[in-house]
């Protein structure tokens, strides 16, 4: 049975060979024959690529001629493989690009010079050739073509002078009705070239590539290579039925754009995740090279001698219809199968399904297929994800992939056998053997409630090295109370967020993915129910003693326990001594800034009024005062300080003795 679409069976009578489609032309030794070789095989990959197959009979030596689209050619050039069980290979030969380039680089002339008689007769200079125009006629050597100043019109006038054969020069007026005729057979022979091939460069939207082979007698010869093609499609469609089942079918979307037309083409489909590349090979690429300037004979100065030196070292779309509700009363009937089932292989980088039957698809036109048809585990759930911020779960089910490969991604539309459909998902890929979950729809009948409450622990405190070790502990207990107003049960699944670094521990959890933790409850029609997830993050901080404050050590002591708070408490008798002698040359020091400022001020007095006078001499006793309570402070600093180190030597030896 052969996979064809209508208008290809319509059209089928009156196909004609295309231009745009790709050709292999088959020359052997002493006859040219020229027939079409049809694809026989097409591999399309879901990276893009279509895997081509053609083949011709060739007999002994001979040259097939590919024709492919231009865009094409790189590809081909990068991936072709010819298969000649009885000759081998010479090579392959095409025009490249610059091919009108190269035409015209040993002519005088350019392809826009071949598009008025004045232009091309005025690069012709020393050619003989036969001009004629408004009825005159002259031949001989042409010399050259003048162009007047435009009139008021804009209309220039072009005249034409040649040498004719008795030595005279002689000029004609060139108008609209000129005709050129060059003399020389092989210039005229090259011009001739030059036009064809500016004509087909202008035009030419393909390449014929020339493989060259020898060998003896007849044989097939295959050609394959990958070219880029439309990415093939799936769609699937999933009947949800009784007893946590469903019928699942895949199809195919197809598209023909490698210009040809496929003919009882075997079709494979790859889906994998190929690394595809491209290269402009028909493209020339010039290496950059340096200038090196022309060299003459001459010493350069000598550098003077400056002296020795030292040597230096190196989404979703939600449907309103809640799953189970038998909103619209009737049912939908199970897909038909697909009349073949192809040939399935899955290797370490994809899996192919290889179709039955042989494909007639036009170009340009588009063929959808079932390639997979199978009875596949589905368990409903109300799925639960917190970070939606809403309170009604979605429906989904849990497809299992028990067929023989691995499941493409693609778009599912969902039926439900009482209802009809219910909604659609965007299914990733599934390996063969895994399950995924599908979400399809609301599950308005279905609420959940989320509460979340932190705390913060200490664990505990020991002192080691004169350091004190505290233990953290943050704590996040998270309820979901959730209520089943169905009248049937319900599966709840609720997606509770990871955190990182944080343990976890729930007597609900069934599972878990990479960014959540899956907490399952089951509840009867109209059953309400709780699930408690526990979180613990542990914290771990050590403090040397000696530099922990009052208050910091009062806060310690009063948490420890035990031995701890007794070492605490010495340390904190220690502690406060010192911070008592601290603030009093805290005191003192305010002190003796005071004093100093009033020191300043008596001063500045001293200065205005003078010594001798009554005021200057109540300002000099002012000053004696000073003299002397600064004295007495500085002499109280100095015990302070003594006293200060001596607390700190007890704070010392208090902390050296602890464990």
């Amino acid at each position: 049975m052969r996979v064809r679409d209508a208008a290809t069976r319509r059209d089928r009578r009156h196909s004609t060979l295309r231009i745009a489609a790709a050709l292999v032309t088959v020359w052997p030794l002493g006859s040219v024959l020229a027939e079409e070789l049809p694809v026989e095989a097409v591999t399309l990959s879901s990276g893009g690529l279509a895997e081509v197959q053609r083949s011709a009979r060739l007999d002994g030596d001979g040259t097939l001629y590919l024709e492919v689209p231009l865009e094409q050619v790189n590809d081909v050039l990068k991936s072709l493989v010819v298969r000649d069980p009885g000759g081998r290979i010479r090579g392959l030969s095409l025009d490249g690009l610059a091919t009108l380039e190269e035409t015209f680089r040993r002519l005088p002339f350019g392809p826009d010079d071949l598009g008025s008689v004045a232009r091309l007769a005025a690069t012709l200079q020393g050619v003989e050739v036969r001009v004629s125009s408004g009825g005159q006629r002259l031949e001989g050597l042409l010399l050259g073509v003048a162009e007047s100043e435009p009139d008021e019109e804009g209309h220039r006038v072009r005249t034409l002078s040649l040498l004719d054969a008795e030595g005279g020069v002689a000029t004609l007026r060139l108008g609209d009705d000129a005709r050129l005729e060059v003399l020389d057979s092989a210039l005229r022979e090259r011009l001739g070239e030059a036009a064809e091939v500016s004509g087909r460069a202008r035009t030419e939207e393909m390449r014929r590539i020339a493989i060259e082979l020898d060998g003896e007698g007849e044989r097939e010869v295959s050609l394959t290579y990958v070219v880029a093609a439309p990415v093939w499609k799936s769609a699937y469609r999933l009947l949800l039925e009784a007893d946590d089942a469903a019928r699942l079918q895949a199809w195919s979307v197809v598209e023909n754009a490698s210009g040809s037309d496929w003919d009882d083409v075997a079709l494979t489909l790859s889906s994998g995740a190929p690394v595809t590349l491209t290269q402009r090979l028909l493209e020339r690429y010039w290496a950059s090279r340096p200038e090196v300037p022309v060299s003459a004979d001459a010493t350069a100065p000598v550098r003077p001698d400056e002296g020795a030196m030292d040597s230096l070292g190196g989404a979703k779309a939600e449907s309103m219809m809640a799953y189970g509700d038998a909103a619209v009363s009737r049912s939908v009937a199970a897909p038909a199968a697909p009349a073949s089932r192809p040939e399935v292989v899955e290797s370490a980088t994809a899996a192919t399904w290889r179709l039955p039957d042989a494909v007639d698809l036009a170009a340009g036109r588009t063929l959808s297929l079932p390639y997979i048809d199978a009875e596949v585990p589905a368990r409903r759930v109300s799925l639960y994800q917190p970070e939606r911020g809403e309170r009604h779960p979605v429906a989904a089910v849990r497809l299992e992939n028990t067929t023989d490969a691995w499941l493409p991604p693609g778009l599912v539309t969902v039926y439900e056998a009482r209802v009809g459909h219910v909604g659609d998902v965007n299914l990733p890929g599934i390996p063969a053997g895994e399950s995924r979950l599908a979400s399809f729809a609301a599950d308005r009948q279905v609420r959940v409630v989320e509460s979340t409450r932190p705390e913060e622990r200490l664990e505990r405190m020991v002192i080691v090295d004169g350091a004190l070790r505290v233990t953290h502990q943050s704590r996040r207990l998270t309820r979901y109370a959730v209520e089943n107003d169905a009248r049937e049960s319900r599966e709840v699944l609720i997606e509770h967020p990871r955190r990182e670094g944080w343990e976890f521990a729930s007597d609900a959890l069934v599972e878990s993915t990479p960014n959540h933790r899956r907490l399952a409850l089951t509840l009867a029609a109209g059953e309400s129910g709780e699930v408690e997830a526990l979180e613990t993050l542990t914290r771990r901080q050590s403090v040397a003693l000696v530099d922990a404050g009052v208050a910091q050590l009062v806060e310690w002591r009063d948490a420890a326990e035990g031995d701890t708070a007794a070492q605490l408490e010495a340390v904190l008798e220690r502690r406060r001594a010192l911070a008592e002698v601290e603030r009093e040359l805290e005191r003192i020091e305010q002190g003796l800034g005071r004093a100093g400022e009033g020191q300043a001020r008596i001063r500045d007095n001293l200065a205005v009024v003078g010594t001798d006078n009554e005021l200057g001499q109540r300002y000099l006793a002012d000053l004696k005062a000073q003299e002397e309570r600064i004295a007495e402070l500085e002499d109280q600093r100095q015990r302070a300080e003594q006293e200060r180190e001596r607390r700190r030597e007890a704070l010392a030896e208090t902390l050296r003795r602890l464990p």
